[in-house]
C-alpha cells in the first residue's frame, strides 16, 4: 500500500491522513459547535490551540508606487500570526495576533496617513478537483473572498470584498460587521482581532485561509504588506474528503519535492532569462513575477502547475499601462503604445488568455521535485525580532 493510500484513525469525527507533516504544518483545528467568541478578548479563546504561519513582505510584483518599491529593496523582516478557529454550520471564525511595535490608528477620511490592518483571504470554491486560486487576490478562474478589518479612531474597519486577481477588488456589503473586532494591546505589543467568514454548506472538511497584515507606521499599504501562503482550518464534526486532502498536501508526500541544490542549478539555467532570483536579477523588472520570495507565499501545487502548464493559472500583471513601447507610432495625443513585452499573457486565437511562459513538459519528475524544493527555500527575509 503506498504512502498515500495509507489512513489512519483520528480522533472521532475525524481522520488523520498518512501525511502528519502536512496537518502539523499547514492545519489549525477549529472548534464547534459552538457559541461563537465575537470579540478578541472572549475568554473561550483561551481554552482554544492555535498555530503560527509567517507572512513576509510582498516581492512577487513591482508596485505602482516609487517610494514603496524602494523600502522593498531593503524589506523590514517576515513576521508571524497566530491563528485560532472556531466554527459553526454556517460560519468560520478565527481569531488573530501579530506582533506590531507601535498602535497606527486613522480617521476614516484621512489621505496619506495609513492604518494598521489586517485580512483574510478564502477561496469562494473549494473541492476535489479544484485547484487553489492564485495567493495574489485570486485569478480568472479561481475568485476569492476578501474581509479586511483596519483599525480607525472610531473602531475597526470592516470591509468585504471579493477578487479575481490584481485590480480586481470588488466591494461587498458586510454581512456580519458586528462580529469582526480588532484590539491593541499596548504592555503586549500586539494586535488581537476576530474576523468572521461564511461557510458554504458541502465544505470538504477544511477550508483554505490566507492572511495579510499591514503596518501603518511603516507606510504599508495595497500591495506594500506582509502575505502568507494558503494554509487550511479543519473543521471539527465534518468529514475530511481524502482525495481533497491528498491534492492540498502535495509536497508533503515522500517523493513530492526533490535535492534543493540540484533545484537551484536548474533554476540558475533557466529561470533567470524572465524572472528575478535572489542575488540574479537580469531580466527587466516586472517582465515576468520575481521568484525572491515564491516559496514564502506558493503553495508546492502551485509551483508544479506554473511550471509544467502555466496557462492553468492566468496571473495578469499589476499594471498593464506602466510600460511603454518607446520606438512605437505615438497617437493623435502623443501616448505611446504599451509595451507587450512586459504583459505576462496574450489572448490566444480562440480568444482565452494564455500565459507567455512555456510549458516546461521537458523536465522529468525528479527535476520537476528538484525544482520545486529550491523555490520553496526562496522563503523572503528572516524573521523580525519581537
Amino acid at each position: 500500500m503506498t504512502p498515500r493510500a495509507l489512513l489512519l484513525c483520528g480522533l472521532a469525527s475525524t481522520v488523520a491522513f498518512a501525511s502528519e507533516a502536512f496537518f502539523k504544518a499547514e492545519v489549525v483545528d477549529a472548534v464547534g459547535p459552538m457559541k461563537l467568541p465575537t470579540t478578541p478578548g472572549d475568554p473561550a479563546w483561551k481554552g482554544i490551540a492555535g498555530k503560527t504561519f509567517r507572512m513576509t513582505p510582498q516581492r512577487s510584483v513591482r508596485l505602482n508606487d516609487k517610494t514603496a518599491n524602494e523600502v522593498l529593496k531593503s524589506a523590514p523582516g517576515s513576521s508571524e500570526v497566530l491563528v485560532k478557529a472556531a466554527a459553526s454550520a454556517s460560519e468560520l471564525v478565527l481569531y488573530l495576533e501579530w506582533k506590531d511595535p507601535a498602535k497606527e490608528v486613522v480617521r476614516e477620511d484621512e489621505s496619506n496617513v495609513f492604518a494598521d490592518s489586517i485580512a483574510v483571504e478564502l477561496p469562494e470554491k473549494i473541492g476535489r478537483g479544484m485547484r487553489l486560486p492564485a495567493i495574489s487576490m485570486g485569478d480568472d478562474d479561481m475568485h476569492v473572498q476578501v474581509a479586511l478589518l483596519r483599525a480607525t479612531k472610531a473602531g475597526a474597519q470592516l470591509s468585504r470584498f471579493t477578487a479575481a486577481g490584481f485590480g480586481s477588488l470588488t466591494r461587498q456589503a458586510p454581512a456580519s460587521e458586528a462580529n469582526s473586532s480588532m484590539q491593541y494591546d499596548e504592555a503586549q505589543k500586539t494586535w488581537r482581532a476576530v474576523v468572521t467568514m461564511p461557510l458554504e454548506a458541502g465544505t470538504p472538511g477544511m477550508v483554505p485561509v490566507a492572511f495579510a497584515a499591514w503596518d501603518g507606521a511603516r507606510g504599508e499599504r495595497a500591495g506594500y504588506k506582509r502575505l502568507s501562503s494558503w494554509h487550511f482550518v479543519r473543521l471539527a464534526n465534518q468529514a475530511l474528503d481524502p482525495k481533497w486532502v491528498e491534492q492540498m498536501a502535495f509536497g508533503y508526500y515522500p517523493g513530492d519535492l526533490g535535492d534543493a541544490a540540484a533545484g537551484k542549478a536548474l533554476a540558475e539555467g533557466v529561470c533567470v532569462a524572465c524572472h528575478h532570483l535572489p542575488g540574479k536579477a537580469f531580466a527587466p523588472a516586472g517582465i515576468a513575477p520575481s521568484l525572491e520570495a515564491i516559496g514564502a507565499i506558493a503553495a508546492p501545487s502551485y509551483l508544479r502547475d506554473s511550471i509544467t502548464a502555466p496557462s492553468r493559472v492566468i496571473l495578469h500583471e499589476l499594471n498593464p499601462n506602466q510600460h511603454y513601447a518607446t520606438g512605437g507610432p505615438a497617437d493623435k495625443n502623443g501616448a505611446l503604445p504599451n509595451s507587450d513585452a512586459f504583459r505576462w499573457s496574450a489572448r490566444g486565437a480562440d480568444g482565452k488568455w494564455v500565459s507567455k511562459m512555456p510549458p516546461f513538459t521537458q523536465f522529468t519528475p525528479a527535476q520537476l521535485g528538484d525544482l520545486i524544493a529550491f523555490l520553496k527555500t526562496l522563503d523572503g527575509p528572516p524573521l523580525e525580532k519581537p
